[in-house]
């Protein structure tokens, strides 16, 4: 074992997956979190799926082919965080056996390093304790047992042992793995990767698991719904700038005329969006309080026409600016498509579209200048490939929720240029807090509370910060712990586990108990969150 072919390297790859595979539920049991997104083993197999796809299409039996196949079968199968910094350590390695047709233990090594320095690059702050951590250590121990004349075989045993004992520290360097105690996921799923090529080279049987299709598909919100069912047929958009403007006052004296209200700004400049029958009503009671500017109303009907046609054959590339976006839930797509997305991806907690699926939007969208929503921060790093994969100019606006997407939507212009879009759109997410709602899907113990299976948790900003066994009661704690004086506007997005009138009542329960705010409720029909919160 002193020398791989490609073929060698495939064996290893496709040993590798399957490791990871048998070993998928556990890492996925690892996250730290007790919310319903333990996907990091799913995420990370997945992108290991399709990096296998394209390296089971190498005919040329050099290192370097498989490894150019694999750099971009696991970058446009990238899922996650964990998937794509796993991408990014095989697109790293990929470069180190580039012009190569056999690669030594010393080589390899060297490849291992290149894979960590493209790994670390491409996050913004690395966090040790973490996926990168082992990466990093692995590295390390493999150059150093090359150093010492090791052969393949004894490369990767040593690489393997150091790297386990570095991953039972990661609790000492990332407090949050040691309060919930366990170790990172991500770190526990690449070794178990590199455990299934030093199997796979001492000849032993992995079993292989039937590994079904868990595919993310885009979903068109323009289909689930028919041209008639929309209620309110024109889409009203318009800025009134003034002196001591009441936003409050605004939208209680146009809800009644339509639906999907938003009424933000200050005392000086209010933006208002609502779906009506009657532009010329609502530009009517506008008008009372100040000067109208950058009034626009479409015909949503004609829209929605135009919309199933261009999905059937789409339009070739042309100039103008659209924002692609994810999200979960049916009601949820519906917002942004009003708001102005033109392509909304089918995913978001647990469900992390790919690269590719990101990619495919925005390749399905004709124009020449995209802004992606991630809309969680679990995609973030999948979107920002997207960039160096087509000949579009594509920027993220890096939303970690979905009160922060809508938030910068409603602070997009497609009259604006497209850096100036991101701008103003990256500041407008930044001034709205979200919460959610949700169950626990296992005991641990998180920010010092006591959580149990199927508990009722309530999280700020990612952060669970109340525990309890009543949905309605962990709303009214979160947002005693978010509103303040200057709240102006609580809005609750609905999930599909909420009966309607539920949901209605406490939304009225909301309205006495927060009198000072306005409180809208929407039906945002995503899974496993009983409530998205926002407030502004």
């Amino acid at each position: 074992m002193e020398q791989l072919v490609g073929s060698d390297l495939k064996l290893m790859l496709a040993a590798g997956a399957r490791m990871l595979e048998n070993n998928k539920e556990m890492i996925n049991a690892m996250n730290t979190f007790p919310v319903p997104d333990g996907d990091t083993g799913t995420n990370m197999c997945l992108t290991m799926r399709s990096a296998l796809n394209e390296v089971k299409k190498v005919e040329e039996d050099s290192v370097s082919a498989v490894g150019t196949a694999l750099s971009t079968g696991s970058l446009l199968g990238a899922r996650g965080n964990s998937g794509v910094i796993l991408s990014q350590i095989f697109r790293g390695f990929a470069k180190g056996l580039e012009g190569k047709n056999t690669v030594t233990p010393r080589e390899f090594a060297l490849a291992l390093q290149s894979g960590v320095h493209a790994a670390y690059k491409a996050v913004m702050k690395p966090v040790e304790g973490t996926m990168l951590t082992i990466a990093r250590e692995s590295a390390k121990e493999a150059m150093a047992s090359a150093g010492r004349g090791r052969n393949f075989i004894d490369l990767l045993r040593e690489m393997i042992q150091h790297a386990e004992k570095v991953l039972e520290k990661t609790p000492d360097m990332l407090p949050v793995l040691k309060e919930a105690g366990v170790v990172d996921a991500g770190g526990k799923g690449l070794i178990e990767i590199y455990r299934g090529f030093l199997l796979q080279l001492q000849g032993e049987e992995i079993p292989e698991l039937v590994m079904a299709e868990e595919e993310v598909k885009p979903l068109r919100p323009q289909e689930v719904f028919q041209t008639e069912d929309i209620v309110y047929g024109y889409c009203t958009e318009l800025i009134v700038q003034g002196d001591n403007l009441q936003a409050e006052e605004i939208r209680t004296e146009i809800s009644h005329l339509g639906d999907s209200v938003i009424v933000v700004g200050d005392e000086n400049v209010v933006k208002i969006h609502i779906h009506t029958n009657n532009p010329g009503q609502i530009l009517e009671k506008c008008i009372k309080h100040g000067t109208l500017h950058k009034i626009k109303v479409d015909n949503m009907r004609e829209q929605h026409e135009h919309l199933l046609e261009e999905s059937k054959s789409p339009a070739p590339v042309a100039d103008g600016m659209a924002v692609v976006a994810v999200a979960a839930g049916e009601g949820l797509a519906k917002i942004f498509e009003s708001l102005g997305v033109k392509k909304v991806i089918y995913g978001g907690q647990t469900m992390n579209p790919s690269t590719e699926d990101i990619l495919q939007a925005v390749k399905e969208v004709p124009q020449n200048e995209i802004i992606i929503l991630p809309n969680n921060k679990n995609i973030v790093l999948a979107a920002k490939q997207v960039n160096d994969l087509v000949g579009k100019e594509v920027r993220v606006v890096e939303t970690r929720s979905i009160p922060q997407g809508i938030a910068a939507m409603l602070a997009f212009s497609d009259e604006e240029k497209l850096n100036d879009n991101v701008t103003v759109m990256e500041r407008a997410r930044q001034k709205v807090q979200s919460a959610a709602v949700t169950f626990a899907v296992c005991d641990s113990k998180v920010n010092g509370l006591d959580i149990h299976e199927n508990d009722i948790i309530g999280l700020k900003e990612d952060n669970i910060v109340v525990v309890g066994q009543q949905v309605g009661q962990i709303v009214k704690d979160l947002l005693a712990q978010m509103v303040n004086e200057d709240t102006e506007i609580i809005t609750l997005y609905a999930g599909d586990a909420v009966p309607a009138e539920d949901a209605a009542e406490l939304q009225a329960e909301l309205a006495t108990i927060f009198a000072n705010c306005d409180v809208e409720l929407y039906d945002g029909n995503q899974p496993f969150y009983y409530y998205i919160i926002s407030v502004e």
